[in-house]
């Protein structure tokens, strides 16, 4: 092979990989964000098996407003698919805070500088602060 044969070749690759680079990162951008979205789903579907588990078993349940603990809810967290053993596995892959948020209110996501340039985060509704029960605009 020539020197020109070569620089034509690695031309032909740069090209390819400047094609191909924006549908890679939309992908990954997609991806992280239905990883979020299935990730609190799982945590609100854990409070709720929790507060239910909590009433027939007579338990206290917190109150609204206190805090959302992960090891209240991490039994469930694994029923609903999500293996964790602790928050670092939650928030793992996701570029940002799963924040579990308060009792009464819901579980949202806290963009690190991995994702705040994510555009499916607001695309697929994800919720970026806490959302009240009782507020409009979020159950």
């Amino acid at each position: 092979m020539t020197l020109v044969e070569i620089l034509v070749v690695i031309a032909i690759i740069a090209t390819l990989a400047t094609i191909i680079y924006p549908a890679i990162m939309d992908s990954l951008k997609k991806s992280q964000a239905a990883m979020i979205a299935q990730r609190l789903d799982a945590v609100q579907k854990a409070e709720v098996q929790y507060s239910i588990d909590a009433q027939a078993n007579a338990t206290p349940l917190p109150a609204n407003g206190e805090p959302v603990l992960i090891n209240q809810v991490q039994p469930y967290l694994t029923r609903f698919g999500v293996q964790i053993t602790g928050k670092s596995d939650l928030n793992q892959g996701t570029g940002g805070t799963i924040e579990l948020g308060n009792w009464g209110s819901n579980p949202y996501f806290s963009a690190g500088s991995g994702a705040s340039s994510n555009p499916y985060i607001s695309k697929y509704n994800i919720p970026t602060g806490p959302i009240t029960q009782g507020s409009s605009g979020g159950n």
